[in-house]
């Protein structure tokens, strides 16, 4: 079992939460910025990217019902009104994933021992890795 009292769990899976939902917020935010036709080449990526954060959100949010608690979400960000352009959007969102790969990778740290909630965080490392490399290859010129 995990080091992590259930308190300190259920702590680091609401941020993992906040970590979603505001990627969430990014993707969408990222999705409406970009214009002209490169809106017609990366909004569906965005959008895409914005469902699947929203996916990651329910599960975790699930996993903090599942322990007995009620998901805490604390949110610190300002999306600014600019536009941009597809390589702007997707290093940006490259950015976000990166740090939502290093948030798992931290929290895989500190729950070592639960293995039902390693593995867990080990699946979400797994598709989060798989973000960064996709959005790497779409930014190789």
């Amino acid at each position: 079992m995990s080091a992590l009292s259930k308190a300190e769990v259920v702590q680091e899976l609401n941020r993992l939460f906040a970590e979603e939902v505001e990627a969430a917020l990014r993707y969408l935010h990222l999705a409406n910025s970009v214009r002209g036709t490169d809106h017609l080449v990366v909004g569906p990526v965005l959008k895409q990217g914005f469902q699947e954060t929203i996916q990651h959100a329910e599960v975790i949010a699930r996993k903090i019902r599942a322990l007995g608690a009620v998901p805490e979400l604390t949110l610190d960000i300002s999306l600014p009104p600019e536009s941009m352009d597809a390589k702007e959007a997707l290093q940006t969102a490259l950015t976000f994933e990166e740090a939502a790969l290093e948030a798992y990778q931290d929290t895989l740290r500190r729950v070592e021992g639960d293995i039902p909630l390693e593995e867990f965080i080990r699946a979400q490392i797994v598709v989060e890795s798989e973000h960064v490399l996709e959005l790497k290859q779409l930014l190789v010129e």
